[in-house]
């Protein structure tokens, strides 16, 4: 992928999500940063869309117990490190505390999947253009071609999260989790975080 698509994806991330970024009092698009690279560490495969070679959306999915790809993923979690101990990060533990805020899928219902769909995001100007769904079914197919059977998705109420009924995914999980996007949920301190499953 070029640096001027990672890029653009960074753009995406920094004007949809806070990231971490209020509470660890991050510099600039830091806290985006680390997000991509801990997405693409965990990551199989990563799915783009384009217009006019110009990223307006990204799916992906992670795929337990993978031996594939493994110096790209190692590569990815040592910047992500090495971001979250720069000082462009004054309090690195809200960076933690935020990936583990959003990190709540029940220790029992791990090993009913084979992967989860690690990343969905669409540019906001290219909303209501059915590429959400285009990339998910896109992303889909790959994971089943990768021989995998049943992934979940991670949601909550910061994210259009109907959105993946209306794609046959089942809700299977919810919890009252904490807000850690001050700017979404009218700024409340807790919301509801879901667990959705997509048969493949």
């Amino acid at each position: 992928m070029k640096f001027k698509h990672h890029k653009e994806i960074i753009e995406m991330l920094y004007n949809e999500w806070d990231l971490g970024k209020k509470n660890s009092g991050a510099k600039g698009r830091t806290c985006a940063w680390i997000y991509w690279f801990e997405i693409l560490s965990e990551s199989e495969k990563i799915v783009l869309k384009k217009d006019n070679n110009k990223i307006i959306g990204v799916c992906g999915y992670s795929k337990w117990e993978s031996k594939k790809y493994i110096f790209r993923k190692k590569f990815y979690k040592t910047l992500s490190k090495v971001l979250i101990l720069s000082p462009l990060i004054k309090n690195k533990k809200a960076i933690y505390q935020y990936n583990c805020n959003y990190s709540y899928l029940p220790k029992n219902l791990e090993k009913q999947y084979d992967g989860e769909i690690s990343i969905l995001i669409v540019n906001k100007s290219y909303r209501g253009n059915n590429v959400g769904k285009e990339l998910l079914i896109d992303t889909f197919n790959k994971a089943r071609d990768d021989d995998m059977e049943k992934v979940y998705i991670l949601t909550d109420e910061s994210c259009n999260y109907k959105f993946y009924e209306k794609l046959g995914c089942k809700k299977v999980y919810e919890k009252i989790i904490n807000n850690e996007e001050p700017n979404i949920c009218e700024n409340s301190i807790q919301e509801k975080g879901f667990v959705y499953e997509m048969n493949l």
